[in-house]
């Protein structure tokens, strides 16, 4: 299939050769194409608005409770980065670039229009980027807070403060910009003339750097990927396991006390006035939620991985490996929107104000 774009070359192109979309001739069959159909415009989207309603619910909650506690921070930036990113992978702009004219992709819309179009996709583009690097670099920052506070408890407070965790959380953010600038020089925009169709349209189009050495941009994006990606879940996974062992190693040697002993220690040193709950028993009760989040972290970020890496199209095929990468899709945004549920199920007084916030809201 070739396309002749007159501001491009005098001669025809394939489409292949300058789309930065790709796409193929062939026929997969209807089940390939029903599943591709069921994951971008069913699984994805609807995961996608109940996540987005959560991540919502939960920051709403957080900023009433308010972001003193280093815990609740980096929940709330946690809620940020994971909305982000499901809003940014349901691109309606890239949707409507692919869909209405396939296989020839393109806004064919008035030049405004088109470029409206354009702009709002690279907007999507950063906020799925974004959000996507905050989500998996957020974990490894939680791990370190947690073992701060399971191994050195009594220089926590000196250690972890507010102003601290802000500060790292802006910067985890900003450490995602540079993967959305990366991406800029990859692709360049051209309304132009398509003459087998004889009409106008604005083409996303590989940028004249990325066609000549497509293959440098790709090893500096599998570097930038591994260390967000694999290095990040290694890194909370070993973190899991220490703050675990760590936990069981305490219940056990207070388990070995008396139990007179355990009561006066408890009431003279950690009694909290205000609910009567032990501080050590609200410590306890962060790790288990924050690393409950680890641990779901860590499953899912260790499947989108593996496929991505192993079970991709270059060692499977075009068929499976894609029906890999669509699972790998929907459980990154199973892995952004399950958070809310963790909070729900392990923490009563955000249970309850989730309560009071949805019977409000009725």
């Amino acid at each position: 299939m070739f396309y002749q774009f007159t501001e491009v070359n005098q001669s025809s192109k394939s489409w292949k050769d300058v789309s930065f979309f790709a796409f193929s001739d062939e026929n997969y069959g209807s089940t390939y194409t029903m599943l591709q159909y069921l994951t971008y415009r069913v699984m994805v989207p609807i995961v996608s608005i109940l996540g987005v309603l959560g991540n919502a619910a939960s920051i709403l909650i957080l900023y009433k409770q308010g972001l003193k506690k280093s815990s609740n921070i980096l929940i709330f930036a946690l809620a940020v980065a994971d909305s982000m990113f499901l809003v940014g992978i349901n691109n309606a702009s890239l949707k409507v670039y692919l869909d209405i004219n396939f296989p020839v992709y393109g806004y064919y819309y008035a030049e405004d229009v088109a470029m409206l179009l354009y702009v709002t996709f690279h907007l999507f583009v950063l906020l799925e980027t974004v959000g996507k690097v905050a989500s998996m670099i957020l974990p490894p920052l939680i791990i370190v807070e947690r073992f701060i506070a399971v191994f050195f408890p009594l220089h926590f407070s000196s250690v972890i403060t507010p102003a601290r965790i802000k500060a790292a959380v802006a910067i985890m953010f900003l450490l995602g910009l540079p993967a959305y600038f990366f991406y800029i020089p990859m692709t360049k925009y051209l309304y132009t003339l398509d003459i087998v169709r004889n009409a106008t349209a604005g083409y996303i189009l590989k940028s004249d750097s990325f066609a000549q050495d497509a293959a440098t941009f790709g090893l500096i994006s599998e570097i930038y990927a591994t260390l967000c990606g694999p290095t990040c879940v290694c890194f909370v996974i070993v973190g899991c396991v220490l703050i675990a062992v760590r936990i069981q190693l305490q219940v056990q040697k207070r388990a070995s006390l008396s139990q007179a002993h355990l009561s006066t220690t408890t009431s003279k040193a950690n009694l909290d006035p205000v609910n009567g709950k032990t501080k050590e028993a609200k410590s306890k009760r962060t790790t288990k939620i924050l690393l409950s989040v680890c641990v779901v972290y860590s499953i899912t970020g260790s499947f989108n991985f593996v496929s991505d890496m192993v079970l991709n199209s270059q060692r499977l095929g075009i068929v499976l490996g894609n029906i890999f990468h669509w699972m790998s899709i929907i459980v990154l945004c199973i892995n952004s929107a399950a958070n809310f549920l963790i909070y729900v199920a392990l923490n009563r007084n955000f249970r309850e104000m989730y309560k009071k916030l949805f019977c409000s809201c009725l």
